[in-house]
């Protein structure tokens, strides 16, 4: 209920997308949080992370060249694609952690999978856009060095520091990040809002449809082919994986080519994968934590 609510504030006070900048601090301590407790060795590598992050960009390119096969308008596959490519969100570890999963191996892949799509994308995004994206990149790798490298360096300077304290404090913090979650839920929603109200006259009603209606499939899908190739053992966190999207980031990176209309593809993703999580802490019997 807390979930819906937040939602239900951030869509009818548009004016708390005021608070945006107050984002990456909060997903900066929520993975300090996450990663105070995770153990940083080679061996917590798997298969299934590399698994994982070829399935997240094999699907992007599918979905797009298979929507162009089919006739679909070029918008709509440009937003499907942008949806699809977005990275693993940097609060799927949190999530994984509540749910009772491996936090070690969520934010492994975490933190894979954000270098690997970030790389690819450079690339990427000129074929799908027909334009350069080099331009907008210096200001892409501080956005995603703050969100994801940062907290990874201070946790390791923490631990290095303090040891075992330190994992006994981030196991103290983890129940207080569902709160930081759940208030960044109303922050986007709240930036949704104010952007579908600035830019009404452009985006037609149906057109927006089409691109929600798109965002529910790929949403189910994705969570649930995560959950296929996590196995009988990693179901949880594979699916996290692949399903939730750090859907800031592929905003960010389509407004700044020049596709507004691109980016509602995971502007209005944030609101399924973040219900279905919802649903899941609600009802989901979690495992021991690790």
């Amino acid at each position: 209920m807390l979930l819906v609510a937040c939602f239900a504030l951030g869509w009818l006070c548009p004016w708390l997308s005021a608070l945006r900048p107050l984002m990456p601090w909060c997903l900066f301590y929520m993975l300090v949080a996450v990663f105070l407790r995770m153990e940083f060795t080679p061996r917590a590598i798997h298969w299934r992370h590399w698994l994982v992050i070829a399935v997240n960009l094999a699907s992007a390119f599918a979905v797009w060249g298979g929507m162009l096969l089919c006739g679909v308008p070029e918008r709509f596959a440009q937003a499907a694609f942008f949806t699809a490519v977005t990275p693993t969100a940097s609060a799927a570890p949190v999530i994984i952690s509540l749910l009772g999963g491996s936090v070690t191996f969520g934010s492994m892949g975490f933190l894979l999978g954000a270098l690997c799509v970030s790389a690819v994308l450079p690339a990427a995004i000129p074929l799908v856009l027909h334009q350069s994206a080099w331009a907008a990149l210096p200001a892409i790798a501080g956005r995603v060095c703050f969100v994801t490298l940062l907290p990874f360096a201070a946790a390791l300077l923490l631990r290095r520091r303090f040891g075992e304290r330190a994992r006994r404090w981030g196991r103290a913090l983890t129940p207080s990040t569902l709160y930081v979650w759940i208030v960044l839920v109303a922050i986007i929603a709240a930036s949704a809002s104010r952007t579908l109200e600035e830019h009404a006259a452009e985006y037609p009603r149906a057109d927006v449809l089409w691109v929600v209606g798109i965002d529910l499939a790929l949403c189910v899908a994705l969570f649930a082919l995560g959950a296929l190739l996590g196995g009988r053992r990693r179901w949880h966190e594979c699916s996290q994986l692949l399903g939730q999207k750090n859907t800031s980031y592929t905003v960010y990176l389509a407004l700044a080519c020049g596709a507004p209309f691109a980016a509602l593809g995971p502007a209005f993703y944030v609101f399924f994968h973040n219900a279905w999580n919802g649903i899941q802490l609600i009802f989901a019997k979690p495992r021991g934590r690790r």
